[in-house]
């Protein structure tokens, strides 16, 4: 499998990371206000492979998500965006697809 390949399916695999985006999420300072939506953008060109460990490093993902700060649910809604990297492993299930096993975000 060449490169641009796993760049490409890592790129998926880590913008749907429910988890990991979840957690990052939970631990930004809210106070009493709530975020409803978040989704992640990350370009395969900003993922770097390394082929003999099987691991990789990744910069400049978008993080955007709202957050409601006003008393009401919809009243004000403010949309953010955080430049995101982190680095993680991934094994292959088969010849043509990789699954990704570790993702650690460093902010």
């Amino acid at each position: 499998m060449n490169i641009e390949n796993i760049q490409n399916q890592l790129a998926v695999q880590i913008s749907n990371h429910n988890k990991t985006w979840g957690n990052l999420l939970a631990n930004t300072n809210f106070g009493n206000e709530a975020s409803s939506y978040w989704t992640v953008a990350l370009q395969p060109t900003n993922i770097s492979v390394d082929i003999i460990t099987n691991s990789f490093t990744f910069k400049k993902a978008e993080f955007l998500f709202d957050v409601n700060v006003g008393v009401s649910s919809g009243d004000d809604i403010r949309l953010f965006t955080k430049k995101v990297s982190g680095k993680g492993s991934y094994q292959f299930t088969d010849d043509k697809t990789i699954h990704l096993t570790e993702l650690k975000i460093e902010e």
